[in-house]
Protein backbone atom coordinates (compact mmCIF):
# COMPACT_ATOMS: atom_id res chain seq x y z
CA UNK A 1 0.00 0.00 0.00
CA UNK A 2 1.66 3.56 -1.13
CA UNK A 3 2.54 5.40 2.34
CA UNK A 4 0.09 8.37 2.81
CA UNK A 5 3.00 10.23 4.03
CA UNK A 6 4.31 13.42 1.64
CA UNK A 7 7.72 13.17 0.31
CA UNK A 8 9.75 15.03 -2.88
CA UNK A 9 12.17 17.96 -2.51
CA UNK A 10 11.45 20.67 0.19
CA UNK A 11 8.47 18.49 2.32
CA UNK A 12 11.22 17.15 4.73
CA UNK A 13 12.37 20.62 5.61
CA UNK A 14 9.27 22.22 6.05
CA UNK A 15 8.47 19.24 8.33
CA UNK A 16 11.37 19.58 10.23
CA UNK A 17 10.76 23.51 10.62
CA UNK A 18 6.77 24.37 10.68
CA UNK A 19 7.56 28.21 10.28
CA UNK A 20 8.47 27.44 5.98
CA UNK A 21 4.57 25.76 5.65
CA UNK A 22 3.16 27.93 3.14
CA UNK A 23 -0.86 27.24 2.87
CA UNK A 24 -2.55 26.98 -0.60
CA UNK A 25 -5.28 29.49 0.51
CA UNK A 26 -2.76 32.31 0.80
CA UNK A 27 -2.26 34.36 -2.49
CA UNK A 28 0.48 33.08 -4.85
CA UNK A 29 2.37 36.27 -4.41
CA UNK A 30 2.35 35.99 -0.83
CA UNK A 31 3.76 32.79 -1.03
CA UNK A 32 6.59 33.58 -3.13
CA UNK A 33 7.49 36.08 -0.43
CA UNK A 34 6.79 33.96 2.66
CA UNK A 35 8.89 31.45 1.34
CA UNK A 36 12.23 33.72 0.57
CA UNK A 37 11.09 35.27 4.13
CA UNK A 38 11.12 32.01 5.70
CA UNK A 39 14.38 30.21 4.20
CA UNK A 40 16.34 33.72 4.90
CA UNK A 41 14.98 33.39 8.48
CA UNK A 42 15.61 29.45 8.55
CA UNK A 43 19.12 30.14 7.26
CA UNK A 44 20.14 32.27 10.04
CA UNK A 45 22.29 31.26 12.45
CA UNK A 46 21.54 30.85 16.43
CA UNK A 47 21.56 34.35 18.04
CA UNK A 48 22.51 34.99 21.47
CA UNK A 49 20.10 35.99 23.40
CA UNK A 50 21.40 39.93 24.48
CA UNK A 51 21.53 40.20 28.52
CA UNK A 52 24.12 43.42 29.07
CA UNK A 53 22.88 46.84 27.81
CA UNK A 54 25.98 46.51 24.89
CA UNK A 55 24.36 43.25 23.61
CA UNK A 56 20.92 44.76 23.06
CA UNK A 57 22.76 47.84 21.16
CA UNK A 58 24.69 45.48 18.95
CA UNK A 59 21.26 43.10 18.63
CA UNK A 60 19.37 46.71 17.84
CA UNK A 61 22.11 47.92 15.39
CA UNK A 62 21.60 43.93 13.58
CA UNK A 63 17.94 44.52 13.17
CA UNK A 64 18.28 47.64 11.64
CA UNK A 65 20.70 46.47 8.82
CA UNK A 66 18.25 43.58 8.39
CA UNK A 67 16.06 45.66 7.88
CA UNK A 68 17.37 48.01 5.34
CA UNK A 69 18.20 45.74 2.91
CA UNK A 70 14.79 44.40 3.14
CA UNK A 71 13.40 47.77 3.11
CA UNK A 72 15.31 49.90 0.22
CA UNK A 73 13.80 48.73 -2.94
CA UNK A 74 9.94 49.12 -2.00
CA UNK A 75 11.06 52.91 -0.26
CA UNK A 76 12.98 53.94 -3.50
CA UNK A 77 9.59 53.44 -5.30
CA UNK A 78 7.48 55.63 -3.16
CA UNK A 79 9.83 58.44 -2.69
CA UNK A 80 8.46 60.16 0.67
CA UNK A 81 9.76 63.30 1.89
CA UNK A 82 11.50 62.60 5.74
CA UNK A 83 11.60 65.27 8.36
CA UNK A 84 13.84 64.82 11.11
CA UNK A 85 11.87 67.08 14.22
CA UNK A 86 12.37 67.24 18.19
CA UNK A 87 8.49 67.11 19.41
CA UNK A 88 8.27 67.94 23.25
CA UNK A 89 12.15 66.68 23.57
CA UNK A 90 11.19 63.62 21.42
CA UNK A 91 13.13 62.74 17.99
CA UNK A 92 9.97 62.26 15.91
CA UNK A 93 10.16 61.62 11.68
CA UNK A 94 7.68 63.09 9.69
CA UNK A 95 6.73 61.26 6.53
CA UNK A 96 5.20 63.25 3.92
CA UNK A 97 3.79 61.23 0.88
CA UNK A 98 4.08 62.05 -3.08
CA UNK A 99 0.51 62.96 -3.34
CA UNK A 100 -0.42 63.91 0.40
CA UNK A 101 -3.90 65.29 0.22
CA UNK A 102 -3.65 69.04 2.00
CA UNK A 103 -5.50 69.49 5.57
CA UNK A 104 -6.20 66.06 5.91
CA UNK A 105 -5.75 65.01 9.31
CA UNK A 106 -2.03 63.40 10.13
CA UNK A 107 -1.29 59.95 11.62
CA UNK A 108 0.96 58.86 14.26
CA UNK A 109 3.36 56.01 13.99
CA UNK A 110 4.64 53.85 17.01
CA UNK A 111 6.95 51.36 15.72
CA UNK A 112 7.78 47.44 17.06
CA UNK A 113 10.73 45.75 17.70
CA UNK A 114 10.27 43.47 20.63
CA UNK A 115 10.55 47.10 22.66
CA UNK A 116 14.01 46.54 22.36
CA UNK A 117 15.36 47.36 18.46
CA UNK A 118 13.15 49.46 16.24
CA UNK A 119 13.40 52.97 15.03
CA UNK A 120 11.61 55.62 13.05
CA UNK A 121 14.43 55.67 10.72
CA UNK A 122 14.27 51.13 10.12
CA UNK A 123 10.42 51.24 10.08
CA UNK A 124 9.81 54.12 8.25
CA UNK A 125 8.35 51.55 5.27
CA UNK A 126 5.58 51.00 7.31
CA UNK A 127 5.11 54.54 8.20
CA UNK A 128 5.80 55.47 4.12
CA UNK A 129 2.97 52.98 3.05
CA UNK A 130 0.32 54.61 5.38
CA UNK A 131 0.94 57.78 4.39
CA UNK A 132 1.19 56.78 0.67
CA UNK A 133 -2.07 54.69 1.38
CA UNK A 134 -4.17 57.66 2.61
CA UNK A 135 -2.28 60.79 1.55
CA UNK A 136 -1.95 61.83 5.09
CA UNK A 137 1.44 62.64 7.13
CA UNK A 138 2.69 60.43 9.56
CA UNK A 139 4.28 61.33 12.39
CA UNK A 140 6.73 58.00 13.67
CA UNK A 141 7.61 58.44 17.15
CA UNK A 142 11.53 57.83 17.96
CA UNK A 143 11.22 56.49 21.67
CA UNK A 144 13.68 55.45 24.03
CA UNK A 145 14.32 51.39 23.71
CA UNK A 146 14.03 48.97 26.49
CA UNK A 147 15.91 48.15 28.55
CA UNK A 148 17.57 51.79 28.37
CA UNK A 149 13.60 52.69 29.38
CA UNK A 150 11.54 50.86 30.93
CA UNK A 151 7.53 51.52 30.36
CA UNK A 152 7.00 53.93 32.11
CA UNK A 153 9.54 56.52 30.76
CA UNK A 154 8.80 55.10 27.16
CA UNK A 155 5.04 56.19 28.10
CA UNK A 156 6.19 59.37 29.14
CA UNK A 157 7.89 60.11 26.13
CA UNK A 158 5.15 59.16 23.70
CA UNK A 159 3.17 61.39 25.87
CA UNK A 160 5.33 64.40 25.57
CA UNK A 161 5.46 63.75 21.69
CA UNK A 162 2.09 62.93 21.63
CA UNK A 163 0.69 66.47 22.86
CA UNK A 164 3.54 68.47 21.09
CA UNK A 165 2.36 66.61 17.53
CA UNK A 166 -1.32 68.08 18.35
CA UNK A 167 0.36 71.50 19.35
CA UNK A 168 1.38 71.75 16.10
CA UNK A 169 -1.30 69.91 13.98
CA UNK A 170 -4.11 71.73 15.40
CA UNK A 171 -6.08 68.50 15.16
CA UNK A 172 -6.24 65.36 16.28
CA UNK A 173 -4.73 62.49 14.80
CA UNK A 174 -5.15 58.97 14.70
CA UNK A 175 -2.79 56.26 16.43
CA UNK A 176 -1.49 53.31 14.86
CA UNK A 177 1.11 51.53 16.46
CA UNK A 178 2.64 47.20 15.19
CA UNK A 179 3.72 44.01 17.50
CA UNK A 180 5.70 45.86 20.73
CA UNK A 181 4.40 49.41 19.38
CA UNK A 182 0.75 48.59 19.80
CA UNK A 183 1.41 47.53 23.00
CA UNK A 184 2.39 51.05 23.71
CA UNK A 185 0.06 52.71 21.74
CA UNK A 186 -2.83 51.26 23.25
CA UNK A 187 -1.40 51.64 26.67
CA UNK A 188 -0.53 55.20 26.37
CA UNK A 189 -4.11 55.82 25.04
CA UNK A 190 -5.34 54.26 28.34
CA UNK A 191 -2.60 56.71 29.85
CA UNK A 192 -3.93 59.86 28.17
CA UNK A 193 -7.24 59.44 29.37
CA UNK A 194 -6.41 58.82 32.81
CA UNK A 195 -4.15 62.10 32.89
CA UNK A 196 -7.54 63.62 30.77
CA UNK A 197 -5.36 64.80 28.17
CA UNK A 198 -6.94 64.43 24.63
CA UNK A 199 -6.99 60.63 23.48
CA UNK A 200 -6.14 59.51 19.75
CA UNK A 201 -9.54 60.17 17.65
CA UNK A 202 -9.18 56.41 16.38
CA UNK A 203 -6.53 53.78 16.94
CA UNK A 204 -5.18 50.85 14.31
CA UNK A 205 -3.11 48.29 15.96
CA UNK A 206 -1.02 45.62 13.79
CA UNK A 207 -0.82 42.19 15.59
CA UNK A 208 -0.33 43.88 19.11
CA UNK A 209 1.23 43.03 21.91
CA UNK A 210 -1.11 43.14 24.91
CA UNK A 211 -0.31 40.56 27.28
CA UNK A 212 3.26 40.39 28.79
CA UNK A 213 2.79 37.05 30.42
CA UNK A 214 1.59 35.54 27.36
CA UNK A 215 -1.48 33.87 28.77
CA UNK A 216 -3.33 33.54 25.64
CA UNK A 217 -4.47 30.36 24.04
CA UNK A 218 -2.12 30.79 20.73
CA UNK A 219 0.76 32.38 22.41
CA UNK A 220 1.90 28.62 22.84
CA UNK A 221 -0.02 26.71 20.31
CA UNK A 222 1.04 29.02 17.23
CA UNK A 223 4.56 29.45 18.78
CA UNK A 224 6.29 27.05 16.48
CA UNK A 225 5.27 28.22 13.36
CA UNK A 226 5.46 32.21 14.05
CA UNK A 227 8.94 33.90 13.03
CA UNK A 228 8.79 35.23 16.08
CA UNK A 229 11.11 33.88 19.11
CA UNK A 230 9.56 34.59 22.04
CA UNK A 231 12.50 33.11 24.33
CA UNK A 232 14.79 35.36 22.14
CA UNK A 233 12.42 38.14 22.91
CA UNK A 234 11.79 37.85 26.90
CA UNK A 235 14.91 39.83 27.82
CA UNK A 236 13.57 42.47 25.77
CA UNK A 237 9.94 42.57 28.05
CA UNK A 238 11.71 41.89 30.62
CA UNK A 239 13.48 45.32 30.40
CA UNK A 240 10.14 47.06 29.53
CA UNK A 241 8.57 45.78 32.51
CA UNK A 242 9.23 43.93 35.58
CA UNK A 243 7.17 40.78 35.77
CA UNK A 244 5.46 42.11 39.13
CA UNK A 245 4.61 44.67 36.64
CA UNK A 246 2.76 42.37 33.97
CA UNK A 247 -0.48 42.87 34.96
CA UNK A 248 -0.69 46.14 35.24
CA UNK A 249 -2.25 48.29 32.75
CA UNK A 250 0.14 50.36 31.54
CA UNK A 251 2.62 47.29 30.73
CA UNK A 252 -0.13 44.75 29.63
CA UNK A 253 -3.53 46.89 28.13
CA UNK A 254 -5.71 43.68 28.00
CA UNK A 255 -6.09 44.36 32.07
CA UNK A 256 -7.35 48.07 31.27
CA UNK A 257 -10.81 49.35 31.64
CA UNK A 258 -11.86 50.58 28.07
CA UNK A 259 -14.54 53.07 29.38
CA UNK A 260 -14.34 55.81 26.61
CA UNK A 261 -11.54 54.30 24.85
CA UNK A 262 -11.13 55.36 20.84
CA UNK A 263 -12.82 53.21 17.89
CA UNK A 264 -10.15 50.55 17.53
CA UNK A 265 -9.38 48.30 14.06
CA UNK A 266 -6.97 45.38 14.86
CA UNK A 267 -5.55 43.84 12.12
CA UNK A 268 -3.23 39.97 12.99
CA UNK A 269 -2.27 36.83 10.67
CA UNK A 270 -3.58 33.58 11.22
CA UNK A 271 0.07 32.06 12.08
CA UNK A 272 1.25 34.12 14.84
CA UNK A 273 1.68 33.63 18.29
CA UNK A 274 0.09 36.90 18.97
CA UNK A 275 -3.28 35.97 17.39
CA UNK A 276 -4.78 35.45 20.98
CA UNK A 277 -3.94 38.74 21.93
CA UNK A 278 -5.79 40.36 19.13
CA UNK A 279 -8.87 38.38 19.90
CA UNK A 280 -8.90 38.83 23.67
CA UNK A 281 -8.20 42.89 23.43
CA UNK A 282 -10.76 43.19 20.62
CA UNK A 283 -13.49 41.53 23.16
CA UNK A 284 -12.47 43.05 25.99
CA UNK A 285 -13.48 46.09 23.53
CA UNK A 286 -16.76 45.01 23.09
CA UNK A 287 -17.93 44.28 26.18
CA UNK A 288 -16.67 47.70 27.42
CA UNK A 289 -19.30 48.81 24.73
CA UNK A 290 -16.45 50.19 22.51
CA UNK A 291 -16.32 49.98 18.79
CA UNK A 292 -13.91 47.59 18.12
CA UNK A 293 -13.54 46.08 14.20
CA UNK A 294 -11.01 43.03 14.22
CA UNK A 295 -9.38 41.31 10.96
CA UNK A 296 -8.12 37.94 10.81
CA UNK A 297 -6.16 37.58 7.37
CA UNK A 298 -6.00 33.82 6.56
CA UNK A 299 -2.09 32.37 6.46
CA UNK A 300 -0.30 35.42 7.14
CA UNK A 301 2.63 36.04 9.36
CA UNK A 302 3.38 38.73 12.19
CA UNK A 303 3.14 42.02 10.67
CA UNK A 304 2.87 41.34 7.11
CA UNK A 305 1.56 44.44 6.01
CA UNK A 306 5.26 46.06 5.50
CA UNK A 307 6.81 43.37 3.10
CA UNK A 308 3.33 42.04 1.68
CA UNK A 309 2.03 45.52 0.72
CA UNK A 310 2.08 44.65 -3.25
CA UNK A 311 0.04 41.22 -2.58
CA UNK A 312 -3.87 40.94 -2.34
CA UNK A 313 -3.08 40.52 1.28
CA UNK A 314 -1.47 43.62 1.96
CA UNK A 315 -3.43 45.31 -0.74
CA UNK A 316 -6.71 44.71 1.54
CA UNK A 317 -4.82 45.53 4.31
CA UNK A 318 -3.70 48.99 3.88
CA UNK A 319 -7.10 49.55 2.07
CA UNK A 320 -8.83 48.58 4.93
CA UNK A 321 -6.79 51.00 7.40
CA UNK A 322 -7.19 53.38 4.74
CA UNK A 323 -11.13 53.48 4.69
CA UNK A 324 -10.64 53.08 8.98
CA UNK A 325 -9.01 56.44 8.87
CA UNK A 326 -11.35 58.06 6.42
CA UNK A 327 -14.20 57.55 8.64
CA UNK A 328 -12.97 58.19 12.19
CA UNK A 329 -10.76 61.16 11.41
CA UNK A 330 -11.85 64.63 10.94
Amino acid sequence: MPSSEPSGPGVSREADDPRLFVAASVSPEAGAILRMIGAMIAAMPPQPIPVSQEEFDAAASQAAAWAETMIAAPLAKLSPTLSAWDAGGVPVLSITPQDAKVGATSLVYIHGGGFATGSAQSSRLTATLAAASTGRVVHSIDYTLSPRADHRAILDEIVAAWTAIIDWEGHVPGLFGDSAGGCIAAAATLLLRDRGETVPAALALLSPVVDLASEGDTNQTLASVDYLDRNRLEMGVRGYAAPADWRSPLASPIHGDFTDFPPTLIQVGTRELLLSDSVRLHRALRAAGRSSRLEVFEGMPHVFQPLLADTPEGVAAWADMAAFWQEHLA
